[in-house]
């Protein structure tokens, strides 16, 4: 089983959301301590991230070794990608 950490960034966006959206990424956060790679591979300037959608919020992580997630960013579907800007 994973070890869930989170970045500054990340928990500081996490605890800025209502408690209904905290409740929807900690369920979709819990799969990944049973299956790290459930997401989806990025690419790009995203290369080495996977995303999982906990809607309207992206879950953007790493998976640096098979026993260890990283949460990185939770990002909101209307976020650029390429910027990394809120449209």
């Amino acid at each position: 089983m994973a070890e869930i950490f989170w970045t500054a960034e990340a928990e500081a966006d996490f605890l800025t959301l209502d408690s209904k959206a905290q409740q929807v990424i900690r369920r979709r956060v819990e799969i990944l301590k049973q299956f790290p790679m459930a997401g989806t591979a990025m690419s790009d300037r995203w290369k080495g991230f996977r995303k999982l959608y906990a809607r309207p919020w992206w879950i953007v992580y790493t998976v640096p070794s098979p026993n260890k997630v990283i949460v990185a960013y939770l990002l909101h579907e209307r976020t650029d990608w390429q910027r990394g800007a809120y449209i």
